[in-house]
């Protein structure tokens, strides 16, 4: 299995949502529009770790798990999410304190069977 494109392009959504958050929670007192700050430099920062991923990170045998869990963070947030503004009933159920847990047990998963399985991944 190629798994390098799916790898990139998690890693850079991951990194995206992660930097856009704090960084707008971080300026949030300061700026009153702090979403204009964080998003752009967000964009740089996933579009930076996603070419990374492709051209030197997936390189690295033993990077693998590591980008993959990283990966399967962003791709469940974004599923989480997904899920929230497609289906009104789960809105009372699904906040950022239900999100962050359940995508990490998704990044652990994923990390554990990349882990098990490095042979089969390419």
């Amino acid at each position: 299995m190629n798994a390098r494109p799916v790898a990139a392009l998690g890693v850079a959504l991951t990194t995206f949502l992660v930097v856009t958050a704090l960084l707008t929670d971080l300026l949030a007192a300061r700026i009153a529009f702090s979403a204009i700050v964080g998003l752009p430099v967000g964009l740089v920062a996933g579009a930076a770790s996603g070419i990374a991923t492709w051209t030197r990170l997936w390189g690295v045998s033993r990077a693998r798990p590591h980008l993959l869990g990283t990966a399967a963070f962003g791709y469940a947030l974004l599923a989480v999410a997904a899920v929230s503004y497609s289906v009104p009933p789960a809105r009372r159920f699904v906040s950022v304190e239900t999100a962050v847990p359940f995508a990490a047990v998704c990044a652990i998963a994923a990390f554990l069977l990349a882990r098990r399985y490095a042979t089969r991944i390419a």
